[in-house]
């Protein structure tokens, strides 16, 4: 066997005797933080793309409306030459079939070729919350994206604006630190049935 964490033989990623791996912690505690190895390349594109939001919030400021944030933003990857697309369609599946009465899912900004990444946006007084990390993992495993983040262009009156980024690492999706290069990850034990109905009707 070869250690995912490590790539050494002998051990499992959950034995891994190197010091800066914890396993997750028991007992419905926080999972622990590990080690997300990602290139050098898709580290400066996702600091390109957190520069590119801090550019929209500070051009803006507080007490528009989500979807003036978002224009902005696209106005913001125009100008940095990347392609994107707005308010792509989706629908809501169940078992791999479409649920209906018209109901779907609506992706605020998807990258088309810079990154395999979705972008979304919020713009509310409260922080971001587990809700809005599902909402955006569903959107990536849907459209089959490895990277993505809740912006969340904060409306109460101290609040700064919040970056929080998903990255598909190990077959796993986690909560990602750009500036510590770690991350959380994000258990949802329905997650495998419902990528199994995603999957027999995409393919």
């Amino acid at each position: 066997m070869t250690c995912s964490h490590c790539k050494q033989e002998g051990h499992t990623k959950a034995k891994c005797p190197n010091p800066k791996y914890e396993a997750p912690k028991e007992g419905g505690k926080e999972p622990a933080e590990i080690p997300v190895r990602l290139s050098a390349e898709v580290k400066g594109k996702l600091t390109k793309l957190k520069t590119l939001c801090h550019e929209v919030a500070g051009g803006l400021g507080k007490g528009q409306i989500e979807g003036v944030y978002q224009q902005a933003l696209c106005l913001e990857l125009q100008g940095a030459g990347i392609r994107y697309v707005a308010e792509e369609t989706m629908p809501i599946l169940y078992k791999g079939q479409p649920i209906g009465g018209g109901l779907h899912q609506r992706l605020d900004v998807a990258l088309l070729s810079y990154l395999p990444f979705i972008f979304e946006l919020k713009a509310v007084s409260k922080p971001i919350c587990p809700e809005h990390h599902w909402q955006l993992v569903r959107y990536m495993a849907y459209k089959k994206q490895d990277y993505g983040a809740v912006v969340n262009f904060n409306q109460s009156d101290r609040g700064p604006l919040e970056i929080q980024f998903i990255v598909l690492y190990e077959g796993s999706h986690y909560l990602y630190s750009l500036e510590k290069q770690t991350g959380t990850p994000l258990v949802d034990y329905s997650m495998p049935l419902a990528m199994a109905g995603w999957e027999e009707a995409w393919d």
